[in-house]
């Protein structure tokens, strides 16, 4: 594929997830002002968020889309680049047999009646046009961290 093709649909996939994401949280905010019976202002509810035991899963989903931000910024973006970028969503997200922390909140999350599910179904369709690979959670964990060298890399080389 050639280098735009995979840009497009990694941004296609980054843009799928940014609004489940953005739901994710809608979603955990209406709940949490529900429980305390008043709205959270901004401020709270972020520091709510930062804080509490009880959402301390999603940091998996923020690091994440951390990287697929720096993933859609790199100059090229290889198969193996996009290969990783999906394993690791599909891992995350849609991975029926997982017993982590991140995936059983979510699945009740995704449950429980709120607006989620047309999102999720959205960015699933977009993970379609990134290639599968075949890998291990502590590779894939290694080639986030070197999409981080490759992007400081190349920022160091258009300063220069």
């Amino acid at each position: 594929m050639t280098k735009s093709a995979h840009h497009l649909n990694a941004l296609q996939v980054r843009q799928a997830l940014w609004a489940l994401q953005k739901e994710v949280l809608n979603s955990l905010k209406e709940e949490f002002d529900r429980e305390n019976g008043y709205a959270a202002a901004p401020t709270e509810w972020f520091q709510v968020l930062m804080t509490a035991e009880r959402y301390v899963w999603l940091r998996e989903l923020t690091s994440l889309m951390a990287d697929i931000d720096i993933l859609t910024e790199l100059d090229f973006i290889t198969d193996q680049h996009a290969g990783i970028a999906r394993f690791e969503i599909e891992r995350l997200l849609f991975d029926q047999d997982s017993s982590e922390s991140f995936n059983n909140n979510y699945r009740d999350l995704l449950m429980s009646g709120t607006s989620l599910l047309p999102l999720h179904s959205q960015l699933r369709a977009s993970l379609q046009n990134l290639p599968k690979a075949e890998t291990s959670k502590d590779q894939s964990h290694a080639e986030r961290k070197s999409w981080h060298e490759e992007h400081r890399h190349q920022s160091r080389k258009k300063r220069n």
